[in-house]
């Protein structure tokens, strides 16, 4: 398998700021991770833990997206419910049905899910994960074992300042590290993009995404800072996963050795895709194929509109 998710999926009920709401949806930030690389190829799969009805919540998603369970372990007779209430400012509130530490149980454990089988041949593994040495220990031995290029989205109770020092030693394992704004903002003590980039750049990730929200996204690729903004071809539906998605999608496009300028593409097309549907987006050989066209036009538009800046 070329791309590996580590992780697992949940179902969200989202309620939205005026009320709306959407039922139970396919979700989980290694889900949407998971959309945003199956977008481009059908060559990924995740491996993590998962209740028995798994399928009853998100099988008939799952059947028509033709989505790879080979990996799937059911660990549990409960996969984790959670309900999402988003607020005016648009931030949101998290209630995880059988609570917390169910949720966590059934994140990819490299041991019991046996990861290691899926990695022979892998090019990339993508993780959301916060702190926990004994899963990175695991992760890093995989990563050297295998030579995967291993793609990493903080949790915001990783990126706090008393962790930074331990978060700088790690990134030394780390090949495409993904944070967003308020997380760098906190990580660092900064107020503003130019010092995040800044801070951001003296991290040892050859690839580092910084995500501003609805603004858009920064790449950073070694000494290279492209600035993209958002896709804004699609009405908004529902914003949730489009930094896991994005994340992914600008990590599978530096894996393909696409320069900066697709690498912003590819995550930003796959943001606006995503924001078309409550919770995970459809991988229909439709959305496939206007979604090659859409970033063949962005990263031409990207080209004509954006300058690439170097940082020493």
């Amino acid at each position: 398998m070329k791309y590996v998710v580590a992780g697992s999926a949940a179902a969200d009920c989202i309620t939205f700021a005026d009320g709306t709401c959407t039922g139970f949806v396919p979700g989980g930030a290694t889900l949407f991770a998971l959309t945003g690389i199956q977008l481009w190829t059908d060559d990924v799969l995740m491996c993590g833990g998962f209740g028995a009805d798994y399928m009853d919540q998100m099988g008939q998603w799952m059947e028509r997206n033709q989505i790879d369970r080979r990996a799937f372990n059911v660990r549990d007779p409960r996969n984790p419910l959670n309900y999402m209430f988003y607020r005016d400012e648009g931030g949101w509130d998290t209630k995880t049905v059988y609570g917390v530490e169910h949720y966590d149980s059934l994140d990819c454990n490299p041991r019991l899910d046996h990861l290691e089988d899926y990695l022979e041949g892998t090019v990339g593994l993508t993780i959301f994960r916060g702190r926990n040495p004994d899963f990175f220990q695991q992760i890093f031995a995989l990563r050297r074992r295998f030579g995967v290029k291993l793609n990493w989205e903080i949790k915001a109770d990783y990126a706090v300042p008393e962790y930074l020092p331990e978060l700088r030693e790690m990134l030394q394992q780390v090949d495409s590290f993904s944070i967003n704004q308020p997380e760098t903002f906190t990580l660092f003590g900064v107020d503003n993009d130019e010092d995040a980039i800044r801070c951001l750049r003296t991290l040892a990730s050859p690839l580092i995404i910084y995500r501003v929200g609805k603004r858009g996204i920064y790449i950073i690729k070694e000494q290279e800072v492209l600035f993209a903004p958002s896709y804004k071809k699609y009405p908004v539906v529902d914003v949730t996963g489009c930094g896991n998605s994005s994340t992914a999608a600008a990590f599978y496009a530096w894996c393909e050795e696409k320069d900066i300028y697709e690498i912003a593409a590819y995550a930003n097309v796959t943001a606006a895709q995503n924001l078309r549907y409550y919770g995970a987006m459809e991988l229909s050989a439709e959305n496939k194929a206007l979604a090659r066209q859409e970033v063949a036009e962005l990263t031409e538009e990207l080209r004509r509109t954006q300058t690439v800046r170097t940082i020493a």
